[in-house]
């Protein structure tokens, strides 16, 4: 008797649901242990209890208990509710209820959304079945095979498996951590797109910026709005940064930025590029290098900035380079260029092996920090700027472990009021005074008087300049040797000592010749101020050239006439 009249009951709400439907369709109840009217409990419904199974707009609902209204298309189902809609998606809570003509279902308590291999967490999700769009208020997770995400509020789109998460943004995937105000996310491609603050990091590097992408399954970032990488050893910034960290590349354009704070270095340019496997990092367009100290900094601008670990296996006479240097072989800027890359790329996977080399040891050592020097390349059109000190070159290399520079191909250097040049410069900077600046094949010296309109000068093949607290104190000439300087007494200049050797000591004072020391075939007069001809004031091959001199940090940039002879006489 039972079972016939729950069979008479399915078809009389079988019979009603067709009914209505000519006017607005309603839910069609496939199954259900029992039902009936209890206007007690609801009125104008239909209570189903126990294994309910109904078809609405296309979806299969299972649930322990239902509603079904008779004034209003809509129905409200209790424990262990779930919704099936297409061959994916899969919708389960505690409560859900489903109106009909907005074909809106609100779902309440344990609430869990599966579609594919992208699962939705809540505790209160509304679904738009006209657009198949997942809305949460008060908190949710979308989680895959790989990510994890979580928001206060977010939206999921079933057909484009795209996220929308706002407010209190946190992810995780296999390699980062995320923490952002806004992201939309592609389930089905593993692509986090950054739409406001947001910040992406793990334990070693730190990613922020306010618009731009994460690729999580090809393990690429593209940050295009206030973007900023940094840890421990380095920071990048720029107005775009492109990063491939399977790779190690980032490529920093706009006003980029990459800062070495071990070496206390920063590389500036307009397209920075820097890989954290091998440390190499290259600058170009409006390229600057700060090397920066609590006294003083030097700006240093090229065609070409290149920086890189200073390892001596690799580069060791692969250049002329320290410390094998023959000062007659001049390198042009073509050839420095072209070795430098050709270096770079044939060496890339031993300097590799190297720093990884370097980095073990550093893990394996308690915690002790190793010294990472790095070397600094700088071609064409190489301009620096010191307090102390300016100078311009063609090629230019820097070695931070000693502080010592090298010059290539006519370079001049000035401090003060002296200029010093010569077809190759090394400066070596010692632990203890004193410096040494190495002037090898044509070295030229002048020093301007206070007047401005006498200068002295010494010349010979090759020079030892020694530095004391900043201060050039001796110079030895080794090779042709000659000097003029103005001789003083009490009452002031009283001529010119012209003279020649192979083989000059210099003593100076305060930027002024204070003694002169002819040590092998000297030949030597002092000539009055009266008998002084044109001719004598300059030695052979003067070169004066203050008007390309840089004037500040940003005067590095400016363009100075072809081959920057100045007034040569």
């Amino acid at each position: 008797m039972g079972r016939i009249v729950f069979f008479v009951l399915t078809a009389l709400f079988i019979l009603s649901a067709k009914g209505y439907s000519q006017t607005r369709k309603k839910v069609e109840i496939l199954h259900t242990d029992s039902g009936g009217y209890n206007a007690r409990i609801v009125s104008n419904a239909q209570r189903l209890i126990g294994n309910v199974k109904i078809l609405v707009d296309g979806a299969y609902m299972w649930c322990d208990s239902l509603y079904s209204y008779t004034n209003k298309n809509m129905v409200d189902a209790f424990g262990k509710v779930h919704i099936v809609r297409g061959d994916t998606l899969n919708m389960y809570a505690d409560f859900i209820n489903y109106n009909g003509d907005t074909k809106i279902a609100k779902a309440r308590r344990n609430v869990k959304l599966i579609d594919k291999q992208t699962t939705l967490t809540t505790d209160s999700l509304d679904y738009d079945m006209n657009t198949d769009m997942a809305y949460y208020n008060y908190g949710g997770m979308v989680k895959d095979t790989a990510n994890v995400l979580i928001s206060q509020i977010g939206q999921y789109q079933v057909n484009t498996d795209k996220a929308f998460f706002r407010k209190n943004v946190v992810g995780t995937t296999k390699d980062y951590k995320i923490k952002s105000d806004t992201l939309i996310y592609f389930a089905k491609i593993r692509k986090v797109f950054i739409e406001g603050p947001t910040h992406i990091y793990n334990e070693k590097d730190t990613l922020y910026a306010e618009y731009g992408w994460y690729d999580s399954m090809k393990n690429l970032v593209n940050l295009t709005k206030n973007p900023r990488i940094w840890n421990i050893n380095q920071k990048m910034e720029a107005d775009s940064i492109f990063y491939d960290k399977g790779k190690g590349n980032a490529l920093a354009r706009g006003d980029a930025r990459i800062e070495d704070i071990e070496n206390k270095i920063i590389v500036n340019g307009n397209r920075v590029e820097y890989n954290e496997l091998t440390k190499i990092a290259t600058a170009t367009d409006s390229a600057m290098l700060i090397q920066y100290s609590e006294t003083d900094s030097l700006f240093l601008h090229a065609d070409i900035l290149k920086t890189l670990p200073d390892t001596s296996k690799t580069f060791k006479g692969a250049l002329p380079l320290k410390p094998v240097i023959n000062p007659k072989d001049t390198l042009s800027q073509d050839t420095l260029k072209t070795t430098v890359k050709d270096i770079v790329a044939a060496n890339a996977d031993t300097i590799q092996a190297e720093v990884e080399n370097t980095l073990a040891a550093q893990d394996s050592t308690s915690g002790e920090k190793k010294q990472d020097p790095r070397l600094v390349l700088a071609y064409n059109k190489v301009r620096f700027f010191r307090e102390d000190m300016q100078g311009k070159c063609d090629s230019l290399v820097y070695w931070s472990k000693d502080s010592t520079i090298q010059l290539f191909n006519l370079p001049v250097i000035w401090s003060k009021n002296n200029q010093i040049s010569a077809q190759y410069i090394e400066m070596i900077n010692r632990r203890k005074d004193p410096d040494e600046i190495h002037m090898n094949e044509d070295a030229f010296i002048i020093g301007m008087e206070d007047d401005s309109i006498r200068f002295n000068q010494i010349k010979g093949k090759n020079m030892i300049g020694y530095v004391r607290k900043n201060e050039l104190y001796k110079i030895d000439v080794n090779g042709n040797g000659q000097s003029n300087y103005y001789a003083y007494d009490k009452k002031g200049i009283i001529g010119l000592n012209k003279a020649e050797s192979s083989n000059i000591t210099i003593y100076m004072n305060k930027g002024k010749v204070s003694r002169i020391a002819l040590i092998k075939s000297p030949d030597g007069e002092l000539k009055p101020m009266a008998e002084i001809d044109e001719g004598d004031k300059k030695l052979p091959g003067f070169n004066w050239q203050q008007e390309i001199r840089p004037k500040s940090k940003m005067d590095i940039f400016r363009i100075t006439q072809p081959a920057d002879t100045g007034n040569k006489e």
